[in-house]
């Protein structure tokens, strides 16, 4: 059990320090070919501006100046040029932005109007099969009623039928038969009534002077 710490800290020891010999080995390569870079390109180059500008001052001062010049003038352009860039792409983004908005939106309009007319459908449907429906029960009572009652059945059918589409109701007939009847009973108590009432004494004297 006291091996394996041993063996890990020899093992990360050793990992450090291939580390660190690859980054050293790295540092001297890098500085190997920075002294090649130096020593054939840029000593070389740098000599000979030395010596061209002490040969000929005016000409490195004229192309210096003029480098200047150049350098100062073009700023206004370049800072232009990237304001322009910037506002192109700006301008793309928003135009391109207001086209897919606008498509967006003809889109939703053509699928509302789709979808207007598939519920105009389905009303236009569902007003075909109810009324398909209503016939066909129409039909099938006046078929009962035919059968039930012969052709007297047409009547009742069609009575019944004005019921289902009106708020006509049978009450107020059973009502007025009912007043009607009472009348009558009215009527015909009274008369019984009169007829088992004992005559008045004038009816009993004017009797007998008729008779004489």
């Amino acid at each position: 059990m006291n091996g394996n710490p041993t063996t890990t800290t020899n093992s990360l020891t050793t990992g450090l320090d291939e580390l660190t010999s690859y980054l050293e080995r790295s540092t001297l390569l890098v500085l190997a070919y920075a002294d090649v870079f130096e020593s054939k390109y840029a000593r070389p180059a740098l000599d000979k501006i030395s010596t061209h500008f002490q040969g000929q001052p005016l000409t490195t001062t004229w192309i210096t100046t003029a480098l200047t010049l150049f350098a100062v003038m073009s700023i206004l352009p370049v800072l232009s040029f990237i304001g322009l860039s910037i506002f192109a792409l700006c301008s793309s983004m928003c135009i391109a932005l207001t086209f897919g908005f606008a498509a967006v939106v003809a889109l939703e309009i053509m699928f509302a109007t789709v979808l207007l007319l598939v519920l105009g459908g389905l009303l236009f449907f569902s007003f075909v099969c109810t009324t398909f429906c209503a016939m066909a029960y129409l039909t099938f009572r006046l078929g009962q009623h035919l059968q039930t009652q012969g052709r007297f059945g047409i009547a009742d059918w069609a009575q019944e039928t004005r019921q289902h589409f009106t708020s006509v109701s049978v009450k107020p007939e059973d009502n007025d038969d009912s007043d009607g009847s009472g009348v009558l009973i009215a009527e015909a108590n009274d008369q019984v009534k009169r007829e088992d009432s004992p005559p008045s004494p004038s009816r009993s004297l004017m009797a007998p002077s008729g008779s004489t």
